[in-house]
């Protein structure tokens, strides 16, 4: 049988090292995991006893309502309120299964295929397989150490001289780099977005594992 092109995706060659990684585990070798980014420990306390309890009470759900528990929604609202001091509709909410799907509700709602989203290289690969397989165009701004692995407007302007920039990827705190957009590199971005039409996407999954400064979230700007 035929693949269509989405089904060529690139693979995620992390998860191939952690396949290869288990077999020589079950081969009765020593392996210190290194291949994903996740704790080396379990969920907290906290979080495992509020488990307990909602499957003691049968607090449990099939279907839920398309954009979320609103309880969860309300949740997440307060959070951001007390985190970054904004006062968040639980409307704008929208709950989903992992950050990968968000990006690829995400990206369906935003974009038209061939259209070119733009994002750091180094960077996460799994943001280009997603934008691939929908049938977008990865556009990589290629970024160093000057600018601390991050975007800048004239990163942006060099690729527009190439073609226009539908979309921005930013990560802050990256994935692999650890680095963050500051309030002013952030706010310069946000602008250069809104003057040329184009889409900010602002991944903060790693907020409120930072050491040092606080970070900005997107919404605040």
């Amino acid at each position: 049988m035929k693949l269509s092109d989405r089904g060529r995706t690139a693979p995620f060659i992390a998860m191939d090292v952690l396949a290869e990684a288990g077999r020589l585990e079950a081969a009765g070798h020593r392996v210190l995991h290194m291949e994903v980014g996740e704790p080396a420990y379990g969920a907290p306390r906290a979080a495992l006893e509020a488990l307990a309890r909602a499957t003691a009470s049968q607090a449990t759900y099939g279907y839920t309502q398309g954009l979320g528990l609103p309880a969860l929604r309300e949740a997440v609202a307060a959070l951001y309120e007390r985190r970054h001091g904004l006062s968040l509709d639980p409307a704008r909410v929208v709950i989903t299964a992992g950050s990968s799907s968000g990006f690829v509700l995400a990206f369906l709602a935003m974009f038209e295929a061939g259209q070119r989203v733009a994002l750091a290289d180094p960077g996460y690969p799994a943001y280009r397989n997603i934008l691939g397989s929908l049938g977008l165009t990865p556009l990589r701004l290629e970024t160093g150490i000057e600018t601390r692995y991050q975007p800048t407007p004239a990163h942006l302007a060099a690729a527009r001289a190439e073609g226009p920039i539908h979309g921005l990827l930013v990560a802050s705190p990256a994935n692999p780099t650890g680095t963050m957009l500051d309030r002013a590199a952030q706010s310069a971005l946000i602008a250069d977005c809104a003057a040329n039409g184009t889409v900010l996407i602002a991944d903060e999954i790693y907020h409120g594992i930072t050491y040092g400064a606080e970070a900005v979230s997107a919404l605040e700007l």
